[in-house]
């Protein structure tokens, strides 16, 4: 599948990314419980992403991310899948890997234009944030990196 972004949105996509993280950093932990980073208030962690996918999606956040798990398994949650891969070595995600791989995901569920570049932001984020190892298991099979006790 081709990249559905120009390089620069790309790289701005990837900022957007980096920068909402660093802003969750000071406010949580990272790889919290799922039902907590997800809980549709304002007090949520993860509440300007949840509002955005639910506003982008019209429909519930965990709703549509076990949609989206299910289009993404074979990258993120199979074994020797490109993001399964690395977080497997780093117990992290680069966004700019993130963009590459959800966009074509998310482009293939019919998402584009500038829906298609928040709702990457605002799933790429998530994801990161909660881990790969409670996404994985939260909306599918456990079929993500066994042995990972540290996000259990």
């Amino acid at each position: 599948m081709s990249a559905p972004f120009p390089l620069e949105i790309a790289q701005s996509l990837t900022t957007q990314i980096d920068a909402q993280l660093a802003a969750l950093e000071t406010t949580s932990s990272r790889n919290m419980t799922l039902q907590r980073s997800l809980a549709p208030d304002k007090k949520s962690p993860l509440a300007k992403q949840v509002a955005e996918i639910e506003r982008i999606t019209q429909e519930p956040p965990v709703s549509f991310l076990t949609k989206f798990r299910k289009a993404a398994q074979q990258d993120v949650c199979e074994k020797g899948g490109v993001l399964n891969v690395q977080w497997q070595k780093w117990k992290d995600l680069a966004s700019g890997d993130v963009v590459k791989s959800f966009g074509p995901i998310l482009m293939a569920m019919g998402f584009s234009g500038v829906l298609l570049e928040s709702l990457v932001v605002a799933v790429g984020v998530t994801v990161i944030h909660i881990g790969l190892t409670a996404f994985c298991e939260e909306f599918g099979e456990k079929a993500c990196c066994e042995g990972d006790e540290e996000n259990q």
